[in-house]
């Protein structure tokens, strides 16, 4: 399995993506570079997977006899059907997909893009959560047009056409990270001639990215849902005991405030997050 793939890996969560993320964020910084982040959005990447590109993408990593067979027999023969107010549609087999919500299907969609980092070697860095996705560019700071980015953007998109999945390039967006105050310039990045949405900050696996990393965005949707959180512990220490307070305040509270605190617990406002506790 590819070194950049972090979901159903043993020992990997996302809070290891999100370290390696910033950790080439910071290279890049360390390289008097700016850093360029395309956050993918993929269009129901789980239900796209074609089964007659999986199977030889499996034969390719040495999977053969009974044991492909047997996932042969996994995904074959699959029906579904439409059920709209209590009329059915006739069943249909299906050739796409893996199982959601089943062992195997995880991992075979882990199989599946598994050769992307290896193919697409004009991005400088991709880290990948089973179908989240960001790029990594290295540009010289103040760098104003991309034209390195779209070529390699280009050749990502195409790889996800050869493999039936879809970029959706409308909720795609492209973050520009700089020590520096950051300009967007007069360059655009593109995928099939649509101009993707430069932003100032950028969500990628429950942690708010914003381009000077001072993590100012992520903590203020952070004291919104704490706000709500610290009210209910308030309300349960009112209406129980103690031992079921401490465990709304874990479950409710504690978990969200100490999720990718490794990363953004250095921030100057962070204040406001222990005021709330």
């Amino acid at each position: 399995m590819s070194n950049k793939q972090f979901d159903f890996t043993r020992g990997r969560s996302t809070i290891d993506a999100g370290v390696e993320l910033v950790q080439h964020i910071f290279g890049a910084w360390e390289d008097s570079r700016d850093a360029i982040s395309i956050v993918c959005d993929l269009s129901k990447a789980f239900v796209c997977v074609y089964h007659k590109t999986l199977i030889g993408k499996l034969r390719h990593y040495g999977v053969t006899g009974r044991a492909l067979d047997l996932l042969k027999s996994y995904l074959s023969n699959r029906f579904q059907k439409v059920d709209v107010n209590g009329k059915k549609s006739s069943g249909s087999i299906v050739h796409m997909g893996v199982p959601q919500g089943s062992i195997l299907g995880p991992f075979l969609f882990l199989v599946y893009i598994n050769d992307l980092p290896s193919l697409v070697k004009d991005v400088h860095e991709i880290v990948l959560f089973a179908d989240d996705t960001s790029l990594l560019f290295k540009v010289k700071r103040q760098q104003l047009t991309y034209d390195d980015v779209n070529n390699a953007i280009s050749k990502v998109e195409k790889w996800f056409t050869a493999n039936n999945l879809l970029l959706n390039e409308m909720k795609t967006k492209f973050i520009k990270f700089s020590l520096l105050n950051v300009r967007h310039g007069s360059g655009t990045i593109s995928v099939r001639n649509k101009e993707l949405e430069f932003v100032n900050s950028a969500v990628f696996l429950g942690i708010t990215l914003d381009n000077r990393l001072q993590w100012g965005p992520h903590i203020n949707k952070l004291a919104k849902r704490l706000s709500f959180a610290a009210y209910a512990v308030k309300k349960m220490r009112n209406l129980s005991d103690v031992e079921t307070a401490r465990l709304v305040y874990f479950g409710c509270f504690h978990s969200l405030m100490s999720y990718d605190i490794l990363l953004w617990g250095n921030a100057t406002d962070i204040y406001r997050i222990f005021l709330l506790q």
